[in-house]
């Protein structure tokens, strides 16, 4: 069973004034079953799920009854059915207020001549889970998300986000020097993107990439089998690549202790020196995830994490030895893995160069590849001092899920550069 409540809030300073919208709030329970056919074939479903509205003991029969019809068997249902009409989950509350980080935010904030907008939102999940044969367990999951833009002329010249889980505070002051940062890269004089470059992937930017490329690459059904499904224990990455998924890492954004299966999360092992050493799998202990009752349970990621380069000398050669023009990425935006043949697809929001010893910064572009080529490909990563963190919601048929990222800098190896659907090359 699940209680959700989301509460969020907007503003927008312009000089000295300020804007503020306190928000809105929204609040539901559902019940859902989720039942797991290990017997299954390979061309067969391994899962029934059913959703209903409400709580208590006639929302979770109702639940169990639907998904073992849809299973083909009887099943009784949970052992432990609370008494008729009672929740089980009480409605909870935010523990922080978006408006006050909105405000927050603003106060920060403020340059001549342009306009800061800001919103924030934040997340509380309360979860009551009957695994069959099981004693019930409950979690409570706090989430929430911050957003800046800075606006010239009604037009936004520079963004920045924040997330964060649990009781990790958003850092506002990192933020700020965050949005100021990306001011300067904005005013700096633009230049063509090159045909063909190495991505130089920093302050986070990594995590955003090895999600696209490497974690949905490796999550792995029946009815959608891995790539690398077959490739355990063989080298599909550069050497450098060591990558575990771990829902419970501390600052992780969507962190959580329970799959959805009632199971306890555990850290995964994913790449080990570029040999394939786990997969996220549809297995009864899988890290079953789901946005919430409307959407199908599915294997899927929580938190990457990268581990860094003893030293920085690997990085350093690889720096000295590239083949293409080698451009600093800072943000990525939207990315898409075409599961059929691995073809990835990276939007590159906020990237620069160097250029006659001075910054110049690109139009946004997209670039292309197949991804098990771009995990081989990969040059060098950073060592500890360049590690950073990444957050985002990630979107699927298993709903917009929290995920994140802990990442060193990583070198990619050369990439096909397309032209940005809303930006024609310079």
């Amino acid at each position: 069973m699940r209680s959700y409540r989301l509460t969020a809030a907007a503003g927008t300073r312009s000089g000295g004034g300020l804007r503020l919208d306190t928000g809105r709030g929204h609040a539901e329970e559902t019940t859902a079953a989720l039942l797991l056919d290990a017997c299954a074939g390979p061309q067969q479903s391994a899962v029934r799920y059913a959703a209903v509205h409400g709580s208590g003991s006639r929302a979770v029969r109702d639940a169990a009854r639907l998904a073992a019809e849809r299973l083909g068997r009887p099943w009784p249902g949970p052992a432990v059915i609370p008494p008729s009409g009672s929740a089980l989950v009480t409605q909870p509350h935010p523990e922080r207020r978006p408006a006050e980080l909105v405000e927050t935010l603003l106060k920060h904030l403020s340059f001549d001549g342009l306009e800061v907008a800001a919103q924030a939102h934040v997340t509380t999940e309360s979860r009551f889970l009957m695994p069959a044969g099981q004693a019930p367990l409950r979690e409570t999951v706090h989430t929430g998300a911050a957003v800046v833009d800075v606006l010239k002329a009604g037009s936004v010249v520079a963004d920045m986000d924040v997330a964060w889980s649990g009781d990790i505070l958003p850092d506002i002051d990192q933020l700020g020097v965050r949005v100021e940062q990306a001011l300067i890269r904005a005013g700096a004089p633009r230049r063509a993107v090159p045909a063909r470059v190495q991505m130089l992937l920093v302050d986070g930017s990594a995590g955003a990439f090895l999600h696209e490329v490497c974690g949905h690459l490796l999550e792995s059904s029946r009815q959608r089998p891995s790539l690398l499904a077959r490739h355990r224990s063989q080298q599909v990455a550069h050497h450098q690549l060591s990558v575990d998924d771990n829902p419970r890492h501390g600052a992780g954004f969507g962190s959580h202790h329970y799959t959805l299966m009632g199971t306890s999360t555990r850290r995964r092992s994913l790449l080990t020196a570029g040999l394939l050493t786990g997969l996220l799998e549809d297995r009864l202990d899988g890290p079953w995830r789901a946005e919430d009752a409307r959407h199908m349970p599915q294997p899927r990621m929580s938190h990457l994490e990268l581990s860094p380069a003893p030293c920085p000398d690997a990085l350093d050669r690889a720096l000295g030895a590239t083949r293409a023009p080698v451009v600093r990425v800072h943000r990525l935006g939207v990315g898409s893995l075409d599961h059929r043949d691995g073809t990835v697809v990276l939007e590159v929001k906020d990237a620069t160069c160097m250029e006659n010893s001075g910054l110049h910064r690109l139009p946004p572009f997209r670039v292309t590849a197949e991804a098990r080529e771009i995990l081989l490909a990969v040059q060098a990563v950073g060592s500890e001092d360049t590690m950073a963190t990444w957050s985002a919601y990630c979107l699927a048929t298993s709903g917009r899920l929290p995920v994140g990222a802990s990442t060193p800098t990583v070198l990619t190896g050369p990439l096909t550069t397309l032209a940005h659907p809303s930006h024609a090359r310079l």
